[in-house]
């Protein structure tokens, strides 16, 4: 669901946009944890994860234009925060595997990553794709398709494979919820690689909303301590 969601949202949404977007996963682990986990989570003893779900929300309708008089959220941004919820469930569940099989971690990727082509194969039949009809050596070969075919390879070996790998490993060290912090750094990474190769903009809306959500991974870090004053001034 993430991939996908992820796909659909940057046929027509910048991705410096779904990058901040996707940056909602600091929300969806927390989240989890209360659902399934039964987490103890309020205002007095996490202060920390409600400062961060105002600010990630506040950056999220700054994205969707509530600087100029309304916000504007559009199908793309709806698949947006849709690749927030599968990756962070996937973070989620990823962290409970780890915990149990902590010397996994190549074999859960393998399987994650084998899931996720079978799916997409599902995808490209119902789309009416003939299979019969793909020609990977035309990819390859013919001159024009060169530079998508570099991209499906460095996007499939790199940000999808070894990135799985990377993450999955990291998740049975971390709890999920501090990996989505560090991970949702990932916006300022998709701005710097838009405005460097697909000379990619940015406007206040896109500074201010991007910043706040930023802010919010960062007040996620803080430990409930380090917010004493939010929680005295509710007492």
């Amino acid at each position: 669901m993430g991939y996908i969601s992820q796909s659909i949202a940057l046929e027509t949404v910048d991705p410096s946009t779904v990058a901040f977007l996707g940056a909602t996963t600091v929300l969806i682990c927390p989240l989890l944890e209360k659902i399934i986990d039964g987490r103890d989570i309020t205002f007095k003893n996490s202060p920390n994860i409600f400062v961060a779900a105002v600010l990630c929300l506040s950056g999220v309708g700054v994205l969707e234009g509530i600087l100029e008089g309304g916000m504007v959220f559009e199908g793309g941004d709806f698949w947006a925060v849709m690749q927030a919820v599968g990756f962070g469930t996937s973070f989620f569940l990823t962290e409970k595997m780890m915990r149990k099989e902590p010397e996994m971690a190549l074999s859960i990727t393998a399987v994650q990553c084998g899931v996720c082509a079978l799916s997409c194969a599902f995808w490209v039949l119902a789309d009416g794709v003939d299979l019969g009809e793909v020609n990977l050596f035309k990819l390859f070969s013919e001159e024009g398709m060169r530079t998508t075919a570099a991209a499906v390879v460095f996007t499939g070996a790199v940000t999808t494979a070894m990135n799985r790998y990377v993450e999955t490993t990291a998740l049975g060290r971390m709890k999920s919820s501090e990996a989505s912090v560090i991970l949702a750094t990932e916006p300022i990474w998709a701005a710097v690689f838009g405005s460097l190769w697909v000379s990619e903009t940015f406007g206040l809306e896109d500074w201010v909303g991007g910043g706040l959500i930023v802010l919010a991974c960062l007040a996620n870090t803080l430990k409930p301590e380090q917010l004493q004053f939010f929680t005295q001034s509710e007492e």
